[in-house]
């Protein structure tokens, strides 16, 4: 007789091509991570499948509940929320409903990647992705740089968008230090020589890319916390020490010292911040320091006129113009968001709005300390690069910044959790 074979369930040919698209699913949110800090038709495209074959896909309620569970996806629908009451808020105050923008949408995406994103190397490979698009960009730039790749047209009118490859020198450098942080993260956890030090062979590299090439102020500012953290992590390594922090104290200032006495960061940083504060001040001129500082200065009567609850999403450009006189409306000082992230929520959402947002983040603060290294210390990383930049700039308002910053958040694994202790009952 022939031996027995055990044959697979039958498979319908309906959940074979269910399963083929959420397969293909997966691979669109991946590609969204190589996207977002390249293109921003490619990403919303790679989104919008990764939405429509997750929904075609098997197990649709299990999966959308699961990701539904985690606290990550529900602060990011909290947040949704009380951006939902301040359209409704602007609503009431103007009679008009304001445009609901890919930013307040932006809150459901975790939702959506964590019901495809759902393993531990679906998550690796969209950080794989992330990484594969920011070094094309890297080697790019350093091409630009020696010379064996054309500059951008742009540079002709704007020479601070020299040896940028398809955004402007803020949104790519902070996509660079987040790859950097990223290096270092992995390569701090590997147990692979080889492995480690080519890793912070890219990170050393990238972060010299952001000295060197780029010449942002705001990826300059945004540095200086990063090495404070990265110096304490390598010193510390498992456990925190009187040493490692003596260490740090000292790695710290030095090399902040070195990298403000790098010539590109000397001038940007501190020389032309005092040269563009005094054109503004003197001949009123829209430099970039120049119209922060106007941006800001009217922004304060905004929050003061409704500090409560602010004036409702959408609400700061229009008020902000009509604090410009005349001779300013047309000039350069004309904004779509105050360059500040939270004196923009404080101007439309109040302070009430501004309370909850620190809590959530500090919530999510609280969570990513919780996760194993390295996703915990890169998370605590990008978390960095968030809130320093966001002292003057709107990430949230920039979709290159916004998509980098919440795709990255979406593939943030399960927390650890402490296993619950063993109840004992008495007998009888």
């Amino acid at each position: 007789m022939p031996p027995s074979t055990v044959s697979e369930p039958f498979s319908p040919p309906l959940d074979r091509l269910r399963a083929g698209l959420l397969h293909a699913g997966r691979w669109c949110a991946v590609a969204s991570l190589f996207a977002a800090p390249l293109n921003k038709p490619a990403t919303n495209i790679a989104i919008g499948l990764s939405l429509l074959l997750s929904l075609l896909g098997t197990d649709v309620r299990p999966r959308w509940q699961a990701a539904v569970s985690q606290p990550v996806v529900r602060g990011a629908l909290a947040w949704w929320v009380v951006l939902m009451l301040s359209a409704l808020h602007a609503w009431y105050l103007t009679s008009q409903f304001p445009s609901l923008g890919t930013f307040v949408w932006a809150c459901w995406y975790p939702l959506l990647f964590a019901s495809l994103l759902t393993t531990r190397m679906w998550r690796h490979r969209a950080f794989i992705a992330f990484c594969l698009a920011v070094g094309l960009v890297m080697l790019v730039s350093y091409g630009m740089g020696a010379g064996l790749i054309p500059q951008r047209e742009l540079v002709a009118s704007v020479p601070a968008m020299r040896n940028t490859v398809f955004k402007e020198y803020t949104q790519q450098g902070l996509s660079t230090l987040i790859f950097a942080a990223m290096a270092l993260a992995f390569g701090m956890d590997s147990p692979k020589r080889s492995v480690k030090a080519t890793l912070y062979a890219l990170a050393l590299i990238a972060v010299a890319n952001v000295v060197w090439m780029l010449e942002s102020r705001t990826t300059y500012v945004t540095l200086i916390p990063l090495l404070v953290f990265w110096a304490w992590r390598l010193l510390a390594r498992e456990q925190p020490t009187w040493k490692a922090f003596a260490g740090t104290c000292v790695l710290v200032p030095a090399a902040v010292a070195v990298l403000v006495s790098v010539p590109p960061v000397r001038e940007r940083l501190l020389q032309s911040v005092s040269r563009e504060t005094a054109l503004y001040l003197n001949d009123h001129q829209p430099t970039a320091t120049g119209i922060r500082l106007e941006l800001w200065q009217h922004t304060v009567p905004i929050i003061e006129s409704a500090p409560v609850f602010g004036h409702g999403l959408d609400q700061w450009e229009p008020l902000y113009l009509q604090t410009l006189s005349p001779a300013r409306a047309g000039s350069g000082f004309v904004m779509g968001h105050p360059h500040q992230e939270m004196l923009l929520i404080l101007a439309e959402q109040g302070a009430a709005g501004l309370l909850v947002y620190l809590a959530l983040l500090g919530a999510l603060a609280f969570y990513v300390l919780r996760l194993e290294p390295p996703e915990r210390d890169f998370y605590i990383s990008l978390l960095l690069v968030y809130l320093t930049a966001g002292l003057a700039n709107c990430l949230w308002a920039d979709f290159t910044h916004r998509h980098v910053f919440m795709l990255l958040l979406c593939c943030i694994p399960p927390a650890k959790t402490r296993p619950r202790a063993l109840r004992t009952h008495a007998p009888g």
